[in-house]
């Protein structure tokens, strides 16, 4: 795993062994090449950082900011590693439950990224629908941007289930057995 493009480009990335399952390489940069330029000066928040992939691609790509959340120390202290060696400023690193901070924050995001722990059989928590039913909407500045990933066919990777009320959902993608959820806010 390594970050794909930017002024750290290249640069290799540890990975939280058995704790994470990090958005592979080819997915990041498919996300990243949707994304375009609306990730220059952005204000970023990566929830369920594990490794800070998206967040240091972000930063790479000439996000303002980076914000990383994670529940697990062992992936703090990654992304702050991964930080360091890419030679990345900007990032600020949360150890916390992503739920919990998304109910307690007040700073606001141009672009928010989401990569829990898959929903994978009927009756497992699906935290992306949590957040989208939570104030996440209230953390998002006006033309901002919801980026989910899902495992295909579970949860909110489900096309019969990745509506919510007051989110538009802009994309979807799929590669492989993920799929990838663009959302913005409902006007209105």
């Amino acid at each position: 795993m390594r970050i794909i493009s930017g002024i750290a480009g290249g640069v290799p990335l540890q990975v939280p062994r058995g704790e994470v399952r990090p958005t592979t390489d080819r997915v990041r940069e498919a996300l990243f090449s949707i994304l375009g330029t609306r990730v220059e000066g952005a204000r970023v928040l990566d929830l369920f950082a594990g490794s800070g992939g998206l967040g240091l691609e972000a930063l790479s790509r000439g996000a303002a900011s980076a914000r990383f959340v994670d529940a697990s120390r062992n992936s703090c202290r990654m992304v702050e590693e991964n930080m360091r060696k890419a030679k990345l400023t900007g990032g600020h690193v949360v150890n916390a439950d992503c739920l919990q901070f998304v109910k307690r924050e007040r700073a606001r995001y141009d672009l928010v990224f989401a990569d829990p722990p898959y929903c994978k059989y009927v009756g497992d928590r699906d935290m992306i629908a949590e957040l989208m039913k939570g104030r996440l909407r209230e953390l998002l500045e006006p033309g901002g941007l919801f980026v989910a990933e899902a495992q295909l066919g579970y949860g909110v990777g489900d096309a019969r289930t990745c509506e919510f009320e007051g989110w538009k959902l802009e994309d979807q993608r799929h590669y492989g057995k993920n799929t990838i959820l663009f959302y913005t806010v409902q006007e209105g």
